[in-house]
């Protein structure tokens, strides 16, 4: 029996990448200190006049890359309409010659996973305002309106904002089906909707979980969560796309990625558990082969909410085969013996 491998090596675009530099010396006013004068990251949230947690401050996702290249990662092959799961892999192929960062559009419904953008986030009792370092932004409307039941499709949508205790609740909707859910190339349909669930356990962190309906593409709702950091002690640099069309251009002409025929008992050597890094960030991921495709099941550390954030507990990706492209290297060994890292 004769299986399919998808070896394939990604572009790294780093114009939009937000910098460091402005006000080096300026601490952030009204941030807590320890005795060394260094942030205390870990002191309570800041509340408004009202009492709810104030979200206002620098941040920057911090969760890695594995959301932002497969928005689909924990779901399994069979959960993504067919064509939909084509056009993916068309992209793939491709390098995401394509995608928004190549075209230098806006991200829409990635900006919530990317790294790649630091925000800058104003709130006000009537309005929430996202501001990317890219110079895009999106208004989350706290006045009691509801979302529009047809909505003219925009890049980054409308978002309309309540409170449940503590946490942030934001529901959006009207997104244009010209973009993407992810670098690799997941796409949606214009009756997407967004909910996300924001928590501030502390001034150093927030903690956002995400879920995302799409019937038409997706059988299952596709939910994650991630944390957020407070970007102290510097100021957010202007990072305008100007030149990845050049990049672009010399992707075009190179010839799409093939899927590779490997057989069965090659992919089997692949089976074991891997030690991942994403800056930072581990994962262990068990690798396993059913005969026709290299299957993998993630688990990774949890954003506590702020109930459990004492425990500091671990959590497994969706029970049962987790989606997401498998990346393999031919030098890769088992965690025993060496780090294997997956992008």
């Amino acid at each position: 029996m004769r299986t399919t491998l998808l070896l394939v090596c990604g572009f790294l675009f780093t114009a939009g990448i937000g910098l460091h530099g402005q006000w080096l010396k300026l601490p952030t006013p009204g941030l807590p200190r320890l005795p060394d004068g260094k942030p205390n990251l870990e002191a309570p949230a800041p509340r408004t006049p009202d009492g709810k947690p104030d979200f206002s401050g620098l941040w920057k996702n911090n969760s890695g890359d594995r959301y932002y290249n497969n928005i689909a990662a924990d779901l399994l092959v069979s959960d993504v309409e067919p064509s939909a799961h084509a056009l993916f892999t068309k992209r793939t192929l491709e390098f995401s010659k394509d995608s928004m960062e190549t075209q230098c559009l806006p991200l829409g419904p990635a900006y919530l996973t990317t790294r790649y953008r630091e925000f800058r986030i104003v709130q006000t009792p009537t309005l929430v305002l996202f501001a990317f370092s890219d110079g895009m932004h999106r208004e989350i409307f706290m006045d009691g309106r509801s979302l529009e039941p047809d909505p003219n499709p925009t890049w980054m949508g409308y978002s309309v904002g309540h409170w449940e205790g503590d946490t942030l609740v934001v529901e959006s909707n009207g997104y244009t089906d010209r973009s993407w859910l992810d670098y690799g190339g997941h796409p949606h349909t214009e009756q997407l909707r967004i909910t996300e669930r924001y928590e501030r356990p502390s001034i150093g962190q927030i903690h956002v979980h995400l879920t995302l309906l799409d019937p038409k593409v997706y059988a299952k709702p596709i939910t994650l969560s991630m944390g957020i950091s407070l970007a102290a002690d510097t100021e957010m640099l202007e990072a305008v796309c100007e030149n990845n069309q050049r990049s672009r251009e010399r992707m075009a002409q190179t010839k799409a990625a093939k899927v590779a025929q490997v057989p069965a008992s090659v992919l089997a050597r692949y089976s074991g558990t891997y030690d991942t890094d994403d800056d930072g960030t581990k994962h262990f991921v068990q690798i396993t082969a059913d005969g026709t495709s290299l299957w993998s099941r993630c688990t990774t550390p949890r954003a506590p909410s702020a109930a459990r954030a004492a425990n500091n507990s671990s959590r497994e990706s969706a029970p049962g085969r987790a989606y997401f492209a498998v990346f393999a290297a031919a030098s890769a060994r088992r965690a025993a013996d060496s780090e294997f890292r997956m992008l």
